[in-house]
């Protein structure tokens, strides 16, 4: 497999998930916990990768750590600061230097799905 600089060399101005807006160039990738379009987030050249998405059911989260092999490991049901502390011990040893950004991330989609879980209240016309 060729390195990691190789294939950001390759992929970092033209890819099919580049997204360029207002001189911030984003990217759309799988594995790209800040959808930033650097080779720190780059899921298309590091070999190291995770990915905090929501799962099929309502409330689940599910986080992949990549590896050659790995199946996802889905975390349901769990409190957010349960969740928070399995995921911060998973990346200490994996990718400490994005510990901060997938804690941002899994705090927004928990938020995302509470609000989504509870739905829109109706008020009660008056008669």
């Amino acid at each position: 497999m060729a390195s990691p600089d190789l294939i950001w060399l390759c992929v970092k101005k033209n890819n099919a998930f580049l997204v360029k807006r207002t001189g911030v160039q984003f990217s759309n990738e799988k594995y790209n916990v800040k959808s930033l379009n650097t080779f720190k987030h780059s899921g298309l050249a590091n070999v190291d990768k995770f990915d905090i998405t929501p799962a099929d059911e309502a409330d689940n989260l599910s986080i992949n750590f990549f590896k050659v092999g790995s199946e996802p490991v889905l975390m349901k049901g769990y409190d957010v600061r349960q969740m928070i502390r399995k995921v911060g011990a998973g990346l200490e040893a994996y990718r400490t230097d994005l510990k901060g950004d997938a804690l941002v991330k899994l705090t927004h989609l928990h938020k995302s799905l509470r609000v989504a879980k509870a739905g829109i209240k109706k008020s009660k016309s008056k008669k």
